[in-house]
């Protein structure tokens, strides 16, 4: 029994209460201390909460959990203020240089989190650069939208990219004037690279996955997404690791289309469970390359007319969103322009036209530059978003500046026209993009505001109470998973977390600063903070 606490119980109703009662790993009650003590026998474990809140542990809605496992536990951050040091093309290479002075000859090594438009040059560096820092190990470089990459020479010739080599379908090979590769690839052209890296040792793998967890549970967090898994051995892992008891919170992964007849559900359990197909149909604002229907706000490369570009060809989105709709798989489609947004509202309503099903949850990641329009579509089609709002805190100065100007901006991410409309929706860091942190996320949601202080678009900051429900029950029931998690209620997991705060009624521009004392998973404390 946890007793004497502040409980945000997020049921429809938002009920409150102050006590929970747990048996074996669900919730048997939620009431008053008077209520929940009635429960009490001689062998019943009594928890003190001290007045703290309890609430719904965290359920993530879009991340890339195995993805950021790898970048923490063998690659060289590279990431720029606020989240990291790295100011100059110096400081990056210096960095990967401390790598490449502990690792073998002929073996990979990977930076993550480079931005262009962080760093004091304000461009990127080429496969040139990276042969100075080594020219006898493989480099290639992430950058911060995981959209595109640096591959120094080594690299570009082991998966066979030269100067014949064709530009990919929905990717850029980006050249020197006499066409050879400079090292700098875009969107699809990235995939062979990343597909082919190998995973570390199983032994290594299974360290960095229980680490990994465990750092997510110390933000809340209970459940979390892998959105467009395709690498075998991190799921062969993680199953071993969860049967040995050694994972600390449950997983859902999304299958990358391509590779998505090499997964199947036959190994589900409570902590991990397969999910819908994963696909993407642009970019990312912050790299040129999500597909807008109006230029960006500044040329790109000279261009004044540059809207970026799709994925794929639109009658392949067409075929790929029906064909899986039909199998009845949940879709789950990346777009960052509006115009990406429209062609897959268009895919969606014509798989809806031609099979209609009741109940889709078709998910759009990002969604984030949806004009007011187009989410009357989504309502009317049952479309539900997972928005990135921490954008407003990481880019938006250059979101408004730089890549959007200052009206697009104002409305990125749109979580209140959403909520207004009736729309489920959530908000995400879309980890290792952003670090792992939900209250942030949520603070992002209430208070739209950038790194330097600049409240960008306070027409779409929302309460701390639906900010909540949007990274709790919302990101349960968009993977639809509502049934068992979400929100603290009679038969679901008794997976919640301890804050020092509330954040429905404290200052709202504290609610980042909120402290996770304690994480349970299935009524067993995962995480306490020291």
């Amino acid at each position: 029994i946890f007793y004497n606490g502040n409980v945000l119980t997020v049921d429809q109703a938002n009920s409150v209460g102050s006590a929970v009662a747990v048996n074996g790993d669900r919730i048997l009650k939620v009431g008053s201390d008077r209520e929940i003590l009635a429960f009490a026998d001689d062998k019943t474990e009594k928890i003190d909460l001290k007045q703290k809140t309890l609430i719904p542990g965290f359920c993530d809605p879009h991340g890339h959990f195995f993805f950021d496992t790898e970048m923490q536990a063998s690659c060289v951050d590279l990431n720029s203020a606020p989240i990291g040091n790295c100011q100059t093309f110096a400081d990056c290479f210096a960095a990967l240089k401390v790598k490449v002075n502990e690792t073998p000859k002929g073996v990979f090594v990977q930076g993550y989190g480079f931005d262009d438009t962080m760093i004091a040059e304000k461009e990127f560096f080429t496969r040139k650069d990276l042969d100075k820092v080594s020219a006898e190990h493989p480099i290639v470089v992430r950058h911060i939208s995981g959209h595109l990459c640096v591959a120094n020479t080594m690299a570009l010739e082991k998966f066979g990219y030269g100067k014949d080599t064709v530009d990919p379908v929905g990717g850029v090979i980006r050249r020197e004037a006499d066409g050879t590769p400079n090292g700098v690839l875009e969107e699809t052209a990235i995939y062979p690279i990343f597909a082919a890296i190998p995973a570390p040792e199983k032994a290594e793998l299974k360290k960095a996955l229980s680490k990994n967890a465990l750092r997510h549970a110390s933000k809340g967090v209970t459940s979390t997404i892998d959105a467009g898994f395709l690498n075998r051995d991190y799921l062969d892992a993680a199953y071993e690791v969860i049967d040995e008891k050694d994972f600390a919170i449950r997983i859902l992964f999304n299958p990358f289309e391509p590779h998505f007849s090499g997964f199947t559900a036959e190994k589900d359990n409570d902590y991990i469970r397969m999910g819908g197909v994963k696909m993407v149909h642009d970019g990312s604002i912050q790299g040129y390359t999500a597909y807008l229907s109006k230029p960006y706000h500044t040329p790109y490369n000279g261009d004044a007319s540059w809207v970026g570009y799709p994925s794929m060809e639109r009658e392949t989105l067409f075929e790929l969103v029906l064909k899986h709709h039909k199998a009845g798989r949940q879709v789950v489609i990346h777009t960052n322009g509006d115009q990406a947004s429209e062609d897959v509202l268009d895919a969606i309503e014509a798989a809806q036209k031609e099979f209609p099903v009741a109940d889709p949850r078709f998910l759009m990641v990002h969604a984030q530059n949806v004009r007011e329009e187009q989410l009357d579509r989504f309502k009317k089609l049952g479309v539900t978003p997972t928005f990135f709002a921490v954008h407003s805190y990481y880019w938006g100065d250059r979101h408004k500046a730089l890549f959007l100007g200052p009206e697009r901006a104002a409305r990125q991410n749109p979580i209140k026209s959403a909520i207004d409309r009736g729309i489920v929706c959530t908000s995400h860091c879309d980890t290792p993009i952003t670090p792992i942190d939900l209250l942030l996320s949520m603070w992002a949601c209430v208070n739209k505001t950038s790194a330097s202080g600049q409240v960008i678009g306070p027409d779409q900051c929302i309460s701390g109470t639906e900010a909540l429900r949007a990274h709790t029950i919302n990101g349960a029931w968009q993977n639809f998973q509502e049934k068992d998690r979400g929100s603290l209620e009679v038969g679901k997991f008794a997976d919640f977390a301890v804050l020092d705060a509330d954040p429905t009624t404290c200052d709202p521009t504290k609610i980042k600063d909120i402290q996770v004392l304690a994480t349970y998973v299935g009524g067993n404390i995962v995480f306490e903070k020291k």
